[in-house]
C-alpha cells in the first residue's frame, strides 16, 4: 500500500512540474531568418543547402520575423510557370527593423520558412525602405490558403480615405 502511494505521489509530482515548466508551443506559418555564418554558435544556426549546385548556407534558428509581423500579403505566379511567389508587407515596427537589418547585411541572404514548403532565400542588395519582402519562387498552392486564412490580401484592405489619385479639378 505504501509503495503504490508514493508511486502514486512520484507520478503527480512529475506530472505537476511538466505542466508547469511547460509552455504552449507557438507553430508559425511564416518565419524569416538572417543569414548566419559557420563559425556562429551551432545551437543558434541551422545548415541548409540551396541553389542548383547545393552550396551551403547557415541560417539563424531564432527567426527575425514571424506571422505576428506581416501586415498583409499579395500573391503571384512565379516566373516558371509551376509555383507561386508572395509579396509580404510587415508592420510598422518590423519594417523599421528591416530597413536597419537590411542597411547592415547586405550581401547576406533573408530566408523564408513555410510550412512545409522548402526553405526560399533572398540576397539583401539594398536597404528595403518600403516593409515589403519579396519571395519569388517556390510556394504551392495550399500555401496560398494558408496565408489568405491567416493574413489579409491585400485587395481586401480598404484603400485610404478619399480617392487614391487626385480627381481632375473642374472649373
Amino acid at each position: 500500500m505504501k509503495r503504490r502511494l508514493l508511486i502514486f505521489l512520484l507520478l503527480a509530482g512529475s506530472l505537476s512540474v511538466c505542466l508547469a515548466a511547460g509552455k504552449k508551443y507557438k507553430l508559425y506559418l511564416v518565419t524569416f531568418h538572417l543569414e548566419g555564418e559557420e563559425t556562429d554558435n551551432p545551437k543558434f544556426i541551422t545548415p541548409v543547402k540551396l541553389g542548383k549546385e547545393y552550396r551551403q548556407y547557415y541560417f539563424n534558428k531564432l527567426p527575425t520575423f514571424t506571422d505576428h509581423d506581416i501586415k498583409w500579403f499579395y500573391p503571384f505566379t512565379s516566373s516558371d510557370g509551376v509555383s507561386y511567389g508572395a509579396a509580404f508587407k510587415l508592420k510598422d515596427h518590423a519594417a523599421t527593423e528591416l530597413r536597419a537589418i537590411t542597411l547592415t547585411n547586405q550581401g547576406k541572404l533573408l530566408g523564408l520558412r513555410c510550412s512545409d514548403a522548402p526553405l526560399q532565400a533572398v540576397l539583401i542588395d539594398r536597404p528595403i525602405e518600403d516593409g515589403v519582402v519579396v519571395i519569388w519562387t517556390g510556394l504551392q498552392q495550399k500555401h496560398l490558403q494558408e496565408f489568405r486564412k491567416r493574413f489579409p490580401h491585400v485587395d481586401d484592405l480598404a484603400p485610404a480615405e478619399g480617392p487614391q489619385f487626385a480627381l481632375p479639378n473642374k472649373r
